[in-house]
Order: C-alpha cells, then sequence, then structure tokens
C-alpha cells in the first residue's frame, strides 16, 4: 500500500524519514558542541532557556541545565528562572517525541498486539509518566519521549505536561540557588 502524497508531493514515508534524520542530527550536534553551549550561560535568562533547550535536546547524555537553573536561582527571580527553563526543556523534548514519532513511521509496518497493549496503556496514564519522569531528574526521561512518539501520544499534552513537571522541578531547584 502506497503513502498518500500531501500538497507539496511528497510522501508521508519521506517526510518522517527526514524528521527521523533531523533530529538524529540535532542529537548530535548538541552533543559534538556542548563546551560551546556551556559559555552561554553569560547571556543570563537567554543563556538559561538556550542551555536547557539543548540540554534536554541532548538525549541519554548529561546536560548542565540542573546546574543553569539553580545558578540563575541565585542571581534573577526563582520563578522567571523556572519558568524560562521549563519552557525550553519542554521545547528541546520535543525531539525525543520527533524521534520516536518519524521512527515508528518509518519503521514500524503495523499495530503489533503488544503495541496495542502498551500504547494503550501509556495513552491511559501518560500523563502520570510523563509528569512525573520529566519531574525526578534522569536521563530515563529522554525514552518517555520516545515511547510518547512511538505511541502517536498527542504532541501538544505531551509538551504540556512536560512543561508541568519541567516547572516543578526548576522551580525547586532555583529557589535552592536562591536559598545560597
Amino acid at each position: 500500500m502506497a503513502k498518500k502524497n500531501n500538497k507539496n508531493g511528497i510522501n508521508t514515508r519521506t517526510k518522517h524519514i527526514f524528521l527521523l534524520l533531523t533530529s538524529i542530527a540535532i542529537i548530535f550536534l548538541s552533543f559534538y558542541f556542548r563546551d560551546e553551549f556551556l559559555r552561554l550561560g553569560s547571556l543570563g535568562i537567554l543563556g538559561i532557556f538556550i542551555i536547557n533547550v539543548i540540554g534536554s535536546a541532548t538525549l541519554f547524555l548529561p546536560a548542565p541545565g540542573i546546574a543553569s537553573v539553580i545558578a540563575g536561582g541565585i542571581v534573577f527571580s526563582p520563578f522567571i528562572v523556572a519558568v524560562v527553563a521549563a519552557l525550553g526543556s519542554a521545547i528541546g523534548d520535543m525531539v525525543g517525541y520527533i524521534l520516536g514519532r518519524s521512527g515508528k513511521e518509518v519503521f514500524l509496518k503495523k499495530d503489533s498486539f503488544w503495541y496495542t497493549i502498551f500504547r494503550e496503556i501509556f495513552h491511559k496514564y501518560g500523563f502520570l509518566f510523563i509528569v512525573l519522569f520529566s519531574f525526578i531528574p534522569n536521563p530515563f526521561f529522554d525514552a518517555i519521549g520516545i515511547v510518547a512518539g512511538l505511541f502517536s501520544y498527542n504532541p501538544v499534552r505531551f509538551f504540556v505536561y512536560v512543561l508541568i513537571g519541567r516547572f516543578l522541578r526548576n522551580l525547586a531547584l532555583a529557589y535552592l540557588g536562591a536559598a545560597f
């Protein structure tokens, strides 16, 4: 069965392959230039935003996002730091989501029994998985983003739930920095 072409004449599979390769390129470039991104802290609030976007886009690799939030809380309003860092993190975490979503479209042909079961569980409890794992500092959250994409979880909900979890975490971290 052939994939439908969109209005520009590009078929869906080609679009998803492009998104998959773009996601992988963003991850690679974020890791490759990580030392340059650390210098962005001198840009203040904008630097905190950029560090958190890039830090969240580097899947499964340690990133300086948490340190930028704590340090930002020392200098700026902890609430503003938490909002900016959470927005940056949520945007960066969309890379994992897009990687999962485009990878699904490229590599999976049919919905298997187990895929359907796990997709239904994730859709039912997605809010809990996403908010909890985005709140807890851990490298496993990147897998949650990929899984959300694989299971075609609503991207707006994914973004909002990540934003909630990251905001709560960053608020605590920024107030920790402010306490110093």
